[in-house]
């Protein structure tokens, strides 16, 4: 059975969760996320632009993107508990 497509927001905590470990670079990220390189490309532009990532060589996680992470996990746990998610 093929695995049901991931919401929006489900692909942005599955970036951030690669972030979590350290600073990678584009093509590493773009594997571990499962994202095209070009879709991960203008989804960091918005990330950036919100203060989650910063981008040099390597992309990598701010303080802020660890609490929207560390919020979407507590959001996605709560949900679970009911069977909604």
């Amino acid at each position: 059975m093929p695995r049901p497509k991931r919401s929006r927001i489900e692909i942005i905590a599955d970036v951030l969760s690669a972030l979590e470990t350290g600073c990678v670079n584009q093509t590493r990220l773009a594997a571990e996320a499962n994202l095209a390189y070009d879709r991960l490309a203008k989804l960091l532009d918005e990330l950036e632009s919100r203060g989650l990532v910063t981008r040099g060589p390597d992309v990598c996680i701010t303080k802020e993107g660890l609490r929207f992470l560390g919020e979407y996990r507590r959001w996605r746990s709560f949900l679970e508990t009911f069977g909604l998610f």
